[in-house]
């Protein structure tokens, strides 16, 4: 009993002090509001009465408390924060006004906000009635970066009291140079920005120029060789206003936004390039990609380059930004063995932004650190500075720039220039690119035709050898030395060199590279289309599937298939049927390997699925046209150029085989090139290593043990 009463007090206790704590006690009494919320909400009706009171009876601000500051009247402000935000437009969208490019210059930090391309070859491949922007500026989290814009921390030193920077606030625009030609143009503008104090004072001009074509030239030859239109042309100078000497120094940051194009087939993303001038003036290309640059800044050890450089920038698969010190006031020198310049201390990358997905598509770019600038009351200094902001060609990447290795051709260079210069002068003729591609490949391979046969016919008489091999095969089982001796006597007796066939393929490889180089490195395909094909320099993408395959994406391509199919084809084709373990285990890592070239073509440009279509093409026309001309010739019951092996003492017939070749080559005189005369010296020597290793082994086979061997008389 005692129990049940003691639980029913328990319960009922508890009952109350809820009911209690939830809804009577919050009514009676509420919880206080927290401080911030009072004082913001009171804020107003205290800031009102305090502006009646006198200074001294105004309470000071606690500890930490930033108090509003009521707005400045505008002739109040410091002339800097009077200048109004404006963007000036310099140069034109039009291809026939003579400018290459349109830029946009903020008045925020007196900066590059964008720059686009007037060419109506380079459009925005998302939407071609759009020009292409090469330059663009990137919203971070905690500002905006621009292109040229500046830190200076003489300057930012002013400013901080009024919470702004140099790259924040905006400057004032002190002259507005038009194009003489069209006043609705503008050419140049010249920004200012002047410390509150008056002490320092720094201006920029950007200039574009304007190039006309000539009327003697092609307007596609003239805008493929002028570089000088690519240029934003960059004058930055400092100014000391004070009574006394001030020691000043900045930091450009290099151009930002080049856009990465294609990126999910891409194999070229941002890479930072910077070309540092050597004791002879030469060029020494450094190439910084971003997972290296983000290495270091997680790192917190970014190498900050010393020696001058001629220039540094990024670049992409197609196009290029690049900073080069400009002027007649760039005076590289020779210092302690290293080439110093007069503009920079040094030059570093820089991170804008990392891609946590694909760190190789993140945003970089390059900072420029100046040297420590004396300047003497009332003195000035001046650098000048071109970004080339255009597409990658060797033809507008040369001097004054001297930037043509950033070109990605590889160890195959002249191969891939030569290739890249017939599909130019292909499509020189009227040839669209689609076909230029076609016709290139036909001239390649029909200069290699004379390999190619020798290849053909080496492969038919290895076909027509395999049944005696397989003999070989069963007679000496295991034995693989004595076998290899015995099939290398096959080989020699019937004329046949495994070697031959592999000249060709080497000769092909150098061939090969180059042009899958040059065809990546060829801007001329970008945004090209041909057949059901838009971007020649892209897969072809028919459509987009319901799902996403690993490694394939979620495009379609049809190119990379017909690639494929057309291999397995030529392997069926072309291969002779295996005859024992060990061929059939070829043919099938051959298949393996088709399915791996399956994954590996599955996402290259359709330029060079084009061409890998038309060289398969022209592999089996060759073929079957190897197979027609040796059906038109005489039956005979047996291949004349195949001896058996089983056949050991059949000299006469050997003779007989030899001389009725000999009469068969007196009959039909063939030229030979210079590709045959190399094949037939290979033949020879691999003939003759076989006739000496045949004659070492009868020597040793007639030693007998104790016994010394007879002189020939």
């Amino acid at each position: 009993m005692e129990q049940k009463r003691l639980l029913l007090f328990v319960t009922l206790s508890a009952t109350v002090i809820f009911v209690w704590q939830m809804f009577i006690f919050p009514r009676i009494a509420p919880p206080p509001q927290p401080a911030a919320q009072q004082q913001a909400e009171n804020a107003p009706a205290q800031d009102e009465q305090e502006q009646d009171l006198p200074l001294v009876a105004q309470k000071p601000p606690k500890d930490g408390e930033v108090k509003p500051q009521p707005e400045q009247p505008e002739e109040q402000k410091p002339a800097f924060a009077r200048n109004p935000r404006r963007t000036i437009v310099l140069g034109s969208l039009d291809p026939e006004s003579g400018y290459f490019l349109e830029a946009k210059i903020t008045t925020q930090g007196a900066a590059v906000m964008e720059a686009s391309l007037n060419d109506p070859l380079y459009r925005d491949l998302n939407d071609k009635k759009k020009p292409l922007k090469v330059l663009d500026e990137f919203s971070g989290a905690k500002e905006v970066s621009r292109s040229l814009q500046i830190e200076m921390k003489q300057l930012d030193k002013k400013l901080e009291p009024f919470l702004t920077n140099t790259r924040r606030t905006d400057w004032k625009v002190l002259e507005e140079i038009k194009d003489p030609d069209d006043p609705k143009i503008i050419q140049a503008v010249h920004l200012g920005l002047t410390a509150p104090d008056g002490s320092i004072e720094v201006h920029k001009v950007f200039r574009l120029e304007k190039y006309p074509v000539p009327p003697d030239e092609d307007f596609r030859q003239f805008r493929n060789t002028k570089q000088a239109g690519y240029l934003i042309h960059f004058d930055l100078k400092l100014i000391n206003e004070s009574s006394q000497g001030q020691v000043l120094d900045y930091q450009l940051l290099g151009p930002v936004g080049i856009p990465l194009e294609n990126a999910d087939n891409t194999r070229k993303f941002r890479d930072v390039r910077i070309g540092f001038l050597q004791n002879d003036m030469s060029i020494d290309t450094e190439t910084l990609n971003a997972p290296d640059i983000i290495e270091e800044v997680q790192a917190k050890n970014v190498e900050k380059y010393t020696r001058a450089f001629q220039f540094a920038g990024v670049d992409v698969q197609y196009f290029a930004a690049l900073l080069s010190p400009d002027g007649k006031n760039f005076k590289p020198e020779l210092v302690n063995g290293e080439m110093r310049s007069n503009y920079s201390a040094s030059v570093e990358p820089v991170l804008i932004q990392q891609n946590v997905k694909n760190e190789a598509q993140s945003r970089v770019t390059i900072k420029v650190n100046s040297e420590e600038i004396e300047l003497p009351a009332g003195g000035e200094t001046e650098h000048s500075y071109a970004l080339y902001a255009g597409p990658k060609r060797e033809s507008l990447l040369g001097p004054p720039l001297k930037a043509a290795e950033i070109m990605d051709f590889g160890f195959f260079g002249p191969v891939a220039k030569l290739m890249l210069w017939l599909l130019t002068t292909l499509h020189s003729i009227g040839l669209s690119y689609g076909i230029a591609i076609v016709c290139l490949t036909v001239m390649v391979r029909g200069s290699l035709y004379p390999l190619s046969r020798k290849q053909a016919l080496g492969a038919q008489k290895m076909k027509e050898l395999q049944p005696q091999i397989a003999e070989l095969k069963k007679k000496f089982g295991d034995d693989r030395e004595k076998m290899g001796r015995a099939q290398m006597e096959l080989f020699s007796k019937n004329n046949y060199n495994p070697l031959a066939g592999c000249l060709p393929i080497f000769l092909q490889l150098p061939i090969f590279f180059g042009l899958y180089t040059a065809l990546n490195n060829a801007v001329q395909l970008r945004g090209t289309p041909f057949l059901w094909i838009d971007n020649l320099a892209a897969p072809d993408a028919l459509f987009k599937l319901p799902f996403n395959l690993p490694i394939l994406g979620d495009n379609f391509n049809l190119l990379p298939l017909i690639t494929v199919g057309l291999f397995v084809v030529q392997q069926k084709l072309f291969m002779p049927p295996p005859t024992d373990k060990d061929q059939e285990l070829q043919h099938k890592i051959m298949n393996y390997m088709m399915i791996g070239m399956g994954f590996l073509f599955y996402r290259v440009p359709a330029g060079l699925c084009v061409y890998f279509i038309a060289s398969s093409l022209w592999g089996i026309c060759e073929r079957k046209l190897l197979d027609f001309q040796a059906k038109r010739r005489p039956a005979t019951t047996t291949d004349p150029n195949v001896i058996d092996v089983t056949a050991e003492s059949k000299k006469s017939s050997s003779n007989k085989n030899q001389n009725k070749k000999t009469k068969e080559k007196d009959d039909k005189p063939e030229k030979k090139g210079w590709f045959a005369r190399l094949q037939e010296i290979a033949d020879q020597a691999q003939a003759q290593a076989a006739l000496n290793e045949k004659q070492r082994d009868q020597k040793s086979g007639n030693k007998g043990p104790g016994k010394k061997s007879k002189k020939r008389r």
